[in-house]
């Protein structure tokens, strides 16, 4: 009898195992990116060497939205005048963007006029280093890499 009773002891459920951390950061970056107006820090970072300094001085990118392939890249010009020209270089522009972020990442390229685009440009402290031979391969990767993501993503 008091075999019996020793085997209905009952042992603790196992844990599960923790969130992965993909799925638990997921929802506090989206509600950041909703926040913000930049969908790509390498963009950003990058953004004088991606433009071309004539571009960049003019304006500074904004957020990309759509799904891939056919997204938007909202750009941000300080006036109506750089806006105009920014208008005239948009077919440059978005072939120099594709190829940082990767071939039809972004089919078209929005202007918005915001008062202190450039300013935002001229205030860093040290502009990016700029891409050598060494980094064009790992931009290839990185975009590569991007790509595959929003494939297994289904384009978010």
């Amino acid at each position: 009898m008091r075999k019996a009773a020793m085997t209905l002891k009952t042992t603790r459920s196992v844990r599960r195992a923790a969130p992965k951390i993909g799925r638990a950061s997921a929802s506090v970056f989206s509600r950041l990116l909703k926040k913000t107006s930049y969908a790509e820090p390498g963009l950003c970072d990058h953004w004088p060497d991606i433009a071309g300094p004539e571009i960049a001085a003019l304006c500074r990118p904004g957020r990309l939205t759509g799904r891939a392939p056919g997204r938007t890249l909202e750009i941000h010009a300080p006036s109506g005048a750089a806006a105009a020209q920014l208008q005239m270089q948009t077919e440059a522009l978005l072939a120099r963007v594709n190829r940082y972020l990767g071939p039809g990442a972004v089919a078209r390229i929005t202007i918005v006029q915001s008062a202190g685009a450039a300013l935002r440009q001229t205030e860093q402290s040290q502009p990016a280093p700029p891409l050598s031979g060494d980094d064009t391969s790992l931009g290839t990767a990185l975009s590569s890499f991007r790509a595959a993501i929003s494939r297994k993503n289904g384009g978010k």
